[in-house]
């Protein structure tokens, strides 16, 4: 048995159950409230700290009885109000009424004794006669007074009305900030899962937990994405591994077949060979090396070390000549005629092996659809602040599903039955695209054309 005291997880409640207990908590307080404020209402009644609301409706007879014997002004109690006016309604004595108050009273003279409708109560009237002369008006409602005369406190009736939506707002206020800091947690411990999700802190299970039903199903199935992502991720992660191995191993292996075109190349060249024969030669050579430099970056970027190729400012026409030499290889060996215009003499911020490989992907495809005996088409011109290279060929165009679609990964059109994957059209328009343009693919009435534009 261990020493320590478990303690029980406290089961959650529905968001259902979390607003009928909300209602319920408010609704006993707002009933509890008003009991209290009904109780304190009714000790001040017993204490005579305030009169009933009848008060002055049931003393009002002994009142005007008082006042007809022998009017003054001190035997008049503090909750009647109260003026003396002639028989015609002329105002003699204004007494405690303010003017509204001194208005009701004569009208109420004058129609003999009529009760008058005033916000917050009716004013009543009681008409004495005075020996003296004249009327007495004692004007009086059905309010609470205080039992001491001159306190300077509100009306006591809307003073208790007050308190009592004072503490209904107060219980709201309480209740509501309890069961919002309810919600209010759980959503924090929500928001902090979606944090540690989005931070890929997937090695251990998520902090706190919700006392809301459904919100902890939420935070459940979010656990569970975070479970899932981390095998998907740490699969993937064994994946790359494997890959970054295969490929390791695929780049060194490529060394020696490479080596040795290389190598007979160079052999070749030192014999004594005709025009055509020394061009192809030289072809050989020049291919070799370009492969040479793939597979270093390859073997780079498979061990982790290969970094972005920095933009540099280069001539266009330098550019022009590595991909006169490339096509002239690439249409030589198939008797494909090889045309190349001259371009014009500006600079370009490019990476230039990027653009390079971009463009000569261009020339291969070309060269691969014209055919024996077609003809491969390079040129290159200034259009504002871009730059345009294309490649036309006498091939036999491209279908029209491949002019919406190629460039995508790994899209082959169904006329193109070669096993060519189409990662060079894919390639050239990535390129482009990193360079701020785009790739454009059209058919012309000779054949197709690939327009690689880049922002100079």
């Amino acid at each position: 048995m261990g020493g320590g005291v478990q303690v029980e997880k406290r089961r959650p409640v529905s968001l259902t159950a979390l607003f009928w207990r909300y209602l319920l908590t408010v609704g006993i307080g707002v009933a509890a409230a008003a009991l209290a404020w009904w109780m304190t209402i009714l000790l001040l009644l017993q204490w005579e700290a305030v009169l009933p609301a009848s008060y002055a409706a049931s003393h009002v007879a002994e009142t005007a009885d008082l006042l007809a014997e022998r009017f003054s002004p001190d035997a008049i109690p503090h909750y009647y109000r109260w003026a003396v006016f002639t028989a015609e309604g002329e105002t003699v004595d204004s007494g405690s009424m303010d003017r509204r108050r001194l208005e009701y009273a004569r009208q109420s003279l004058l129609l003999g004794g009529v009760s008058a409708r005033s916000f917050p109560y009716t004013q009543y009237h009681c008409l004495v006669p005075l020996q003296e002369g004249g009327v007495c008006v004692l004007q009086y409602d059905y309010s609470m007074p205080y039992a001491v005369p001159g306190l300077a406190l509100p009306e006591f009736q809307i003073f208790a009305t007050l308190v009592l939506l004072g503490l209904w707002v107060l219980l709201a206020v309480l209740c509501t900030r309890r069961y919002t800091r309810i919600l209010r947690r759980d959503a924090n411990a929500i928001t902090g899962a979606t944090r540690a999700i989005a931070a890929r802190q997937l090695g251990q299970p998520l902090a706190g937990t919700a006392r809301v039903r459904e919100l902890e199903e939420a935070m459940e199935a979010m656990d569970l994405l975070r479970q899932n992502l981390a095998a998907s991720l740490e699969q993937q992660w064994a994946m790359e591994q494997q890959r970054q191995r295969e490929l390791a191993a695929l780049t060194h292996d490529l060394k020696t077949p490479l080596a040795i075109i290389s190598g007979n190349g160079e052999l070749l060249a030192e014999d004594a060979l005709s025009a055509p024969q020394r061009a192809s030669v030289d072809a050989i050579l020049r291919g070799a090396g370009r492969l040479e430099d793939y597979l270093e970056r390859l073997r780079a970027f498979s061990a982790g070390g290969g970094e972005a190729e920095p933009a540099v400012e280069t001539a266009l026409t330098e550019l022009f000549a590595v991909w006169r030499a490339a096509g002239e290889d690439l249409c030589g060996p198939g008797n494909i005629r090889f045309l190349a215009a001259e371009p014009p003499d500006v600079q370009t911020c490019v990476r230039r092996e990027a653009v390079c490989r971009a463009v000569l992907n261009l020339l291969d495809n070309a060269a691969r659809y014209a055919g024996p005996g077609g003809a491969v088409a390079l040129s290159a011109r200034v259009e504002g602040n871009m730059l345009a290279v294309t490649v036309t060929d006498s091939g036999p165009g491209f279908p029209a599903e491949a002019l919406v679609r190629a460039g995508k990964e790994l899209y082959t059109s169904a006329a193109r039955e070669d096993g060519h994957t189409g990662w060079g059209l894919c390639y050239a328009g990535q390129a482009a695209r990193d360079h701020g343009g785009e790739l454009r693919l059209w058919n012309t009435d000779r054949g197709a054309a690939a327009e690689l534009r880049w922002t100079r």
